[in-house]
């Protein structure tokens, strides 16, 4: 069934609006560092990583769910940085792609965008655990 032209044209600038809600929203939970480098690698991350661990696409961990990062920090950034440049598939069969899948990435940037998800992570942890306090 083909869609009628005049509806098409009509719910394009609500599907715009949609997606800048949405990128406000992103923007909000992606929280701007003040740090060079960490801005840099949200930056990197934004371009590369969101897609999968902004979402839990592929069963990825997503920074901003504090009970799905503990057990990765406390592994240590070098296995993080050696799973994210080289890729890694879990014990459950969730895959980590090399370089995020963009081959172009070099180990400095794709090391900027770990960061920047630990950072992102760190921050979840902890404001999960000082609302576990206040309670």
């Amino acid at each position: 069934m083909a869609i009628p032209v005049n509806t098409l044209a009509a719910a394009v600038p609500v599907l715009c609006t949609c997606l800048s809600a949405a990128h406000v929203i992103a923007g909000e939970r992606y929280l701007r560092p003040d740090d060079g480098k960490l801005s840099q690698g949200r930056e990197l991350w934004l371009e590369n990583c969101e897609t999968c661990h902004g979402y839990g696409i592929a069963d990825a961990p997503v920074p901003m769910n504090p009970e799905e990062w503990d057990f990765r920090l406390s592994r240590g950034e070098k296995v993080l940085y050696a799973h994210a440049i080289n890729g890694y598939i879990g014990p459950d069969y969730s895959m980590m792609p090399a370089r995020g899948g963009n081959e172009n990435l070099d180990d400095e940037e794709v090391r900027l965008a770990v960061d920047y998800m630990v950072f992102l992570a760190s921050y979840y942890i902890n404001r999960l655990d000082s609302n576990k306090e206040v309670k």
